[in-house]
């Protein structure tokens, strides 16, 4: 049963694993779980976030921790890793085929099982022709007999006969016909007899509801979250009873929670200080799954790579930095106000708003651009340090900070982290509008 103090320690310590995610922790990480006498339990244990960053950051230890897992367990990572928003990568789910193959034959035939039929005949289907097989005396032209390929009750023919993935894709009928012919019948009649869109439309939705039980939202459901809002006047909210996003299934069966939402809160930050306060239990709760909720939100929007472990790491700490701008705005910077704060508003609300005060100046800087770039009589560029904050906002689909306006010999960018870099920001943006030179008042006027 989880505490107070459980979701205490997990909000206040920023877990190794996560805090100096890399090639090298994970691997380090593998080798822990390894070594443990209990090896499968605390794999099958993982949350499905974790699991998923293992297997697909250290591609050579990922058959045995396939081995590990439980079928259920890697029918969730292909849910994560398999599709793009609404359309499912073939070539992906071919990969991870592979890699079960290379598990060995138990984990490849009860990882099958378990897989949704509808995903397996989209890949199939979209590489290969299955027909049934003519009579003796309609086949004029046999040809060589092929257990998997061409038998007696089917022929297969392959979309591009040049394609690498033909070879794959008949070694996996091949190794799934030895070991469960029942399976593999079904496969075949499934890729002959059903239309493609209809299938990946149902595959869709199991991996959906699957994954809504994990708290992972689809691409469509988080990019409603990420969307600017009328940031509200410095004041709390009217108390209201406020719900828990609810605990992910393999965080109920586990106990245990996951330790990648609290792990990159801004170290001295506002947010950081206003964990170490005094909380109701519920309200402990309360912010621990939302933070989860929050940062599968935010991966399933960026649509990360799980092999790329600076991008995971960016995105996770892209969370927990418009939490804090949030914080800071929302309270007026006031510790007094904390408490109240984040006991009467949502975590997402708090992040709602960090993500609109940098997501505005994202958007004054496009106004900016476009006017410099199509009004007539006005000066063209931009003074070098304006240019390079402008730049910043621009130039990626998450606003930049341009760390030269706080230290002149930095020429790089981060995140914002704090309402500071807001403000700093914000007034370099206001001399600008204000300039004579470009004329932005009297166009807007």
């Amino acid at each position: 049963m989880t505490d107070a103090l459980d979701y205490q320690a997990a909000m206040l310590i920023p877990h190794p694993f996560w805090l100096n995610l890399s090639p090298s922790t994970v691997k380090h990480r593998i080798e822990q779980l390894l070594a443990a006498p209990d090896s499968a339990a605390l794999v099958q244990a993982l949350s499905p976030i974790e699991y998923t960053v293992l297997l697909k950051a250290a591609p050579d230890l990922c058959p045995v921790l396939l081995q590990l897992g439980n079928p259920e367990q890697i029918r969730t990572v292909l849910d994560l890793d398999c599709w793009h928003k609404d359309t499912l990568q073939g070539a992906r789910v071919l990969e991870w085929l592979d890699a079960l193959l290379q598990s060995g034959d138990e984990t490849f035939v009860q990882t099958l099982y378990a897989l949704d039929p509808e995903m397996l005949s989209v890949v199939l289907h979209r590489i290969m022709h299955v027909h049934a097989a003519p009579t003796i005396e309609e086949d004029l032209d046999p040809g060589p007999y092929d257990e998997v390929l061409a038998n007696e009750l089917y022929r297969v023919t392959f979309t591009d006969p040049d394609s690498p993935a033909n070879e794959q894709v008949a070694e996996v009928l091949r190794r799934l016909l030895l070991a469960e012919r029942d399976l593999y019948y079904s496969l075949m009649q499934d890729v002959m007899g059903t239309q493609e869109s209809e299938m990946e439309e149902l595959a869709y939705r199991w991996k959906t509801g699957r994954l809504q039980d994990e708290g992972i939202p689809d691409y469509y459901e988080a990019l409603d979250t990420y969307h600017v809002i009328e940031v509200e006047p410095l004041r709390l909210p009217d108390p209201v009873h406020l719900e828990s996003p609810g605990v992910p299934v393999s965080a109920e069966e586990s106990g245990v929670i996951p330790r990648y939402a609290w792990s990159f809160t801004p170290a001295g930050s506002l947010l950081a200080q206003a964990l170490h306060h005094q909380f109701a239990p519920a309200t402990l709760e309360r912010l621990c799954w939302e933070m989860v909720a929050l940062c599968n939100k935010a991966m399933v929007l960026d649509q990360v790579d799980f092999a790329d472990t600076d991008a995971v790491r960016l995105t996770l700490g892209r969370v927990h930095a418009h939490v804090n701008i949030g914080v800071e705005y929302c309270s007026g910077q006031q510790p007094q106000l904390l408490v109240p704060l984040l006991t009467e508003r949502s975590l997402l609300s708090v992040a709602q708003t960090g993500f609109s005060l940098s997501m505005r100046l994202k958007q004054r800087a496009m106004r900016l651009q476009t006017h410099l770039n199509s009004a007539p009589g006005v000066r063209r560029a931009l003074p070098s340090v304006a240019r390079y904050v402008v730049d910043g906002l621009l130039h990626t689909w998450y606003p930049q900070f341009f760390l030269g306006l706080e230290s002149p010999e930095e020429m790089v960018y981060r995140d914002f982290l704090h309402l500071r870099d807001i403000q700093l920001v914000d007034t370099m943006l206001s001399a600008l509008e204000h300039d004579p030179a470009y004329h932005l008042l009297r166009a807007a006027a």
